[in-house]
């Protein structure tokens, strides 16, 4: 992929210590072949894996340098990670790190992480204790409180309403890019703990109803809500693209 930005946060070291992290759970040969695309102003990496264990893990990093939103110009680089279990049992998990600039403002870094309902009402307590903790864990390191930044992500219906909110959602500084490497580090660990405590959870058979219906209610948050689907719409990034590695399995040919 053509790097376009200068932004130090998002890297291509995060998009790889992921990629690995997938590869040591579904297996190397779990990934179809990396889709390079680029224009003049964008350029995208994306990365799946289809295992016995991530029914579906997309990852993409996307690039975009003097493009346009709502009239204005900006620059963006984005890396954005979801997976999702064959499990139903079993949360999704999203990562999400965006840094942008409109011209004329400031440098803005967007990090959001989260655990994703498949199927069941709400997941696990436990595992929302774990992907918390994790978090918690990484941002102490940084003499940096979790309470605001959970605070914000709390009633904002992200993914549909499907997600847990036991992550955080927050406009960060490019300064701030230890802490959010950090967390992403430990945000990573603690979700390979939840795959393995709940391996021999077994779904019934209403939770298969429950899932279709999740799938349904985050992609048509993402086709109405989402802000990196608005940016693509408007600067041409095609669509299959995105739900290449963004939409769940069961939207995804």
């Amino acid at each position: 992929m053509v790097k376009k930005n200068t932004f130090t946060f998002p890297c291509k070291e995060n998009l790889e210590l992921i990629k690995k992290y997938y590869a040591e759970i579904n297996g190397i040969n779990s990934f179809v072949p990396v889709t390079n695309r680029q224009s003049g102003i964008w350029a995208a990496e994306v990365h799946c894996s289809c295992g016995k264990v991530l029914e579906k893990a997309g990852l993409a990093m996307v690039e975009m340098s003097g493009g346009m939103v709502e009239g204005d110009s900006v620059d963006i680089t984005l890396l954005q990670t979801l997976a999702w279990p064959v499990n139903l049992c079993i949360p999704g998990l999203i990562i999400m790190a965006s840094t942008s600039k409109v011209e004329g403002q400031n440098v803005i870094v967007t990090f959001y992480i989260d655990l994703i309902v498949q199927a069941q009402s709400s997941p696990c307590q436990n595992d929302k204790d774990v992907f918390t903790a994790a978090v918690k864990e990484a941002c102490n390191r940084h003499s940096q409180s979790i309470d605001e930044y959970q605070a914000f992500l709390a009633g904002r219906g992200m993914l549909g309403g499907c997600a847990a909110e036991c992550g955080i959602l927050y406009f960060f500084e490019e300064s701030d890019t230890a802490l959010l490497e950090d967390i992403m580090q430990e945000v990573l660990k603690s979700y390979r703990q939840i795959i393995e405590s709940g391996a021999q959870r077994t779904p019934a058979e209403v939770d298969f109803t429950r899932m279709k219906d999740s799938r349904k209610k985050i992609v048509e948050w993402m086709l109405s809500q989402d802000y990196g689907i608005r940016v693509a719409r408007q600067n041409n990034i095609p669509m299959e693209l995105i739900e290449s590695y963004g939409f769940p399995p069961s939207e995804h040919s």
